[in-house]
């Protein structure tokens, strides 16, 4: 009945409530929020100033990117000895997506050498995690401005500089359709869905994954790697399609949940695409 999520930062708890259906009373729903409010820091030991509450319901459009509060109050986490600004107040999101964790982890241990792309790359963590890494060159692509400044950023607190590590403000699908060379590993985590201004025409996961595999694999090396991964509960990956681009597909979803997720198997899923 209490339909929320606590994540920790540091010394902070960010809870995200997710709006309750409609025949749920709001003055009960209500009461629920405070008592979690009051429990996370009284358990937790959290003074009320370090709770952050916000409300997760369906986006569209461009309101994903939005900012809900302006006060710029940002701080620094560590991970897997890289450091990410997070910012838990501004947006939504709050620079770090917590369940891609190991994902990025994967991406650290398996990048030593290799010509990494990191599409719709939102604050380019995984771009970091690749440096730390040792790739040999990084892409690091996503539509918004914000976040690729705020990627620059997470790479100016790692003291990472390369001219070889490259970044862009484009709509994927576009830039995917005009891009050359190849790379060897290629980490791709789309949207559920994405009908924004700026993009040329509306994208859902389900429908449009084999195009996106198609484009991909253009510049996907020989013995390339693609690590697909994507939040949209109940999807279903169109093997018979896959097979006829000449790709084969490894779910990993459960190497790469870690366990403060296992409770939810929804929450993303993921495979590693080669060439058959």
């Amino acid at each position: 009945q209490y339909n929320v999520a606590v994540d920790i930062y540091n010394d902070h708890a960010v809870i995200y409530e997710y709006a309750a259906p409609k025949d749920v009373n709001e003055e009960v729903s209500n009461k629920r929020l405070q008592d979690i409010i009051y429990l996370t820091g009284k358990q937790l030991d959290i003074p009320a100033e370090k709770i952050v509450v916000k409300v997760r319901k369906k986006q569209k459009g461009d309101s994903q990117y939005r900012t809900i509060a302006q006060q710029d109050q940002s701080m620094v986490v560590t991970e897997y000895g890289a450091k990410f600004k997070v910012n838990l107040f501004d947006y939504l999101d709050t620079g770090l997506f917590l369940d891609h964790r190991l994902a990025r982890q994967y991406i650290q241990q398996n990048s030593q050498d290799k010509r990494f792309l990191n599409l719709f790359a939102y604050t380019g963590t995984a771009s970091v995690q690749a440096a730390i890494g040792g790739a040999k060159s990084i892409t690091t692509v996503d539509m918004s401005k914000t976040y690729i400044n705020w990627g620059k950023e997470n790479f100016e607190l790692n003291n990472i500089q390369n001219p070889r590590y490259r970044f862009f403000q484009a709509d994927c699908l576009s830039w995917l359709d005009q891009a050359q060379g190849e790379y060897d590993l290629i980490f791709l985590d789309p949207p559920t869905f994405s009908n924004s201004k700026r993009m040329t025409d509306a994208f859902d996961v389900q429908r449009d994954h084999i195009r996106l595999f198609e484009t991909t694999k253009n510049i996907l090396s020989e013995d390339g790697v693609l690590f697909f991964s994507n939040n949209k509960r109940g999807f279903k990956m169109d093997e018979e399609a896959l097979t006829a681009l000449g790709l084969k597909a490894k779910n990993i979803s459960d190497k790469t949940l870690s366990p403060d997720f296992k409770r939810n198997k929804n929450i993303h899923n993921s495979w590693l695409i080669t060439r058959v």
